[in-house]
């Protein structure tokens, strides 16, 4: 009996380990070399609730400038993470007010993502599992 269960929980442990696997390595975490919430520049006025990404390129390594749409109220951002699948790369963060005043408006929210490496294999961005217009350089506004 103790042999059985012996076995039944290493054959768990590995198919645990398994799927633990394939869930991280599915979407490989890219490591953030800073991460910077820009803050809100007013109300959001487009009729599309996409994001936008700027993908800027530098000799120290690639910027994605963020503009998304998000409740009012927000005043900082926290949880940043990337991560890089299948050509796409998929920026999250959480923004959030630190004060818990948020309004029933969607505001036009900013956030800078630098990478030190250059991700030359980027051929679409996601932001918070959205899918984003990704952009080449930053325009004038």
């Amino acid at each position: 009996m103790r042999i059985m269960l012996a076995a039944f929980l290493s054959v768990t442990a590995i198919g645990l380990g398994a799927v633990t696997y394939a869930a991280t390595h599915s979407g490989s975490e890219v490591p953030i070399d800073s991460f910077e919430f820009l803050g809100c520049s007013g109300d959001w006025t487009d009729k599309d609730y996409s994001p936008d990404i700027w993908r800027m390129g530098s000799n120290t390594g690639t910027t994605y400038l963020v503009r998304h749409p998000a409740t009012c109220g927000a005043d900082a951002g926290r949880g940043a993470s990337a991560t890089f699948s299948a050509g796409t790369l998929n920026l999250h963060y959480e923004p959030y007010s630190r004060n818990d005043l948020y309004a029933s408006c969607d505001c036009e929210f900013w956030a800078k993502f630098t990478f030190q490496a250059e991700h030359s294999e980027v051929r679409s961005a996601t932001f918070d599992a959205q899918a984003a217009h990704l952009k080449g350089s930053w325009p004038e506004r």
